[in-house]
């Protein structure tokens, strides 16, 4: 099952475009990209990326065309409409695609009961993943490989999503600091992705996960603080008080009660070296450092 030709969709976003360029860097596959017919980006200057229009609706007819020939397809938009993502794990299937990476990446093990219970877009995670093993049983030839990631490191720590205030050298702990998490640079993922489909046994029909690091938020805050050589400010929350109170507040339409609950998700329940399917070995990756990730990340703050 050599994998050759490659599409991705969504290659503009925060993680779509490592993972082209890791596509690209990889020299291994002939790449498509596919992007609604309104985006009036080009996601890349290489001229060898062919770049394929498929309607504003993501239709299944416009990704059944647009997947034609395609080996794998990588979806790597956020998963707000679950109906699209759907239909693109359809499409694939159809076009006779080998191998699909679906967009299952961080921040929760969407497997995890309480996490299902807590945020909904779990659940819609589950039922696209739920789709593929559907697919995959019906038609060999079809293969699927969810990547779990957890926290998106650098980029959650540059836009305070990892509740690290870089500017105003704050922080929010929760409980003693101590809970230990996998946490994956953009760049950690898309070198994951090139890595499932460079060998075709690796993932196939398994939900794998991975890292950069596991660590604490302690060892984030040292991090941090050794960096900017500054001490910090810690506010300190008991987990299951905020979860508690940010589930009220999501559960009253609260957007951003939701990214808050996730985040505290991923903090306590998030060590995937105590998962089966952790994978670092079988994709032949080892840890990164925490401190040259923080300090990337620090200086290019302005």
């Amino acid at each position: 099952m050599a994998i050759r030709n490659v599409a991705l969709v969504g290659a503009n976003g925060n993680l779509g475009g490592p993972i082209l360029d890791a596509l690209i860097a990889s020299k291994a596959f002939i790449i498509t990209v596919l992007q609604r017919a309104s985006s009036g980006s080009n996601p890349t200057s290489d001229p060898s990326v062919r770049v394929v229009s498929v309607d504003n609706d993501m239709t299944y007819e416009s990704l059944l065309d647009g997947l034609q020939g395609q080996d794998a397809c990588i979806a790597s938009f956020p998963l707000r409409d679950t109906s699209q993502h759907l239909r693109l794990a359809d499409a694939a299937a159809a076009a006779g695609v080998k191998r699909f990476i679906p967009a299952d990446y961080g921040s929760c093990d969407s497997s995890s009961k309480r996490a299902q219970e807590l945020v909904p877009l779990f659940l819609n995670k589950v039922r696209v993943r739920e789709r593929l093993q559907e697919h995959a049983a019906r038609t060999p030839s079809f293969t699927w490989t969810s990547l779990v990631a957890g926290h998106f490191f650098d980029w959650g720590l540059k836009e305070n999503f990892l509740h690290f205030d870089l500017k105003a050298k704050t922080v929010d702990i929760l409980d003693d600091g101590t809970h230990r998490s996998s946490t994956s640079t953009l760049v950690r993922i898309a070198h994951a992705v090139v890595k499932v489909l460079t060998d075709e046994q690796v993932g196939r029909n398994k939900t794998l996960f991975i890292q950069s690091f596991c660590v604490s938020q302690l060892d984030v805050l040292a991090s941090l603080e050794k960096t900017t050589g500054e001490k910090w400010r810690v506010n300190w929350l008991k987990s299951n008080d905020f979860i508690r109170e940010n589930k009220a507040k999501a559960d009253a339409g609260e957007r951003a009660a939701i990214e808050h609950l996730v985040w505290a998700l991923g903090v306590v329940d998030g060590d995937w070296e105590k998962k089966d399917g952790f994978a670092m070995e079988a994709l032949g990756l080892q840890n990164e450092d925490l401190d040259e990730a923080v300090k990337s990340v620090v200086s290019k703050i302005p």
